[in-house]
């Protein structure tokens, strides 16, 4: 088994590699030793919700090669000082249940979740507005933009303690 922490999520978890044939096993031995403690599984939405509450981009959805490191906000993880045009800017969405008026300016969203810390629909995405402003989504719904991470932004909710 190879256990990491890449931090997927932007929280303090874990990782456990282990070949195809053992995940049955480990799983009902896991969730048989940590009943106790209230250790339940959870789905892929639940990672991916915590992902984008956290503004953490992901690879195939917002690092798709259409966008520049500064576009996405990771221009402090260039080593060299090349200068990035910024034609459009990874914001937060906070998604309405209403329909857009075509003279909204457009925003594409990447990701989307319901958020239960939240509870409301968000998203991550690209759009030419500041926070508070209203967009329109490719779907006709409207959005108001965001300011990223959308909860605990100086990261004071509790966290587990590392193993």
């Amino acid at each position: 088994m190879i256990v990491g922490r890449i931090g997927f999520s932007g929280e303090l978890g874990y990782e456990l590699l282990v070949p195809a044939a053992d995940v049955p096993g480990l799983r009902h031995r896991l969730l048989h030793v940590g009943a106790g403690d209230g250790l339940r599984e959870c789905s892929w939405a639940a990672a991916d919700s915590l992902r984008i509450e956290s503004g953490y981009v992901l690879f195939d959805r917002e690092v798709d090669g259409r966008a520049n490191p500064r576009e996405l906000g990771l221009e402090r993880l260039v080593s060299d000082r090349r200068v990035f045009e910024v034609k459009k800017e990874l914001v937060g969405l906070e998604i309405l249940d209403e329909q857009a008026p075509a003279t909204l300016p457009a925003a594409n969203v990447t990701s989307e979740c319901f958020s239960p810390t939240l509870g409301k629909t968000i998203a991550l995405g690209f759009a030419h507005s500041g926070p508070g402003s209203l967009v329109r989504l490719a779907d006709g719904r409207t959005a108001r933009v965001a300011t990223l991470p959308f909860y605990d932004p100086e990261r004071r909710r509790p966290r587990a303690a590392p193993l």
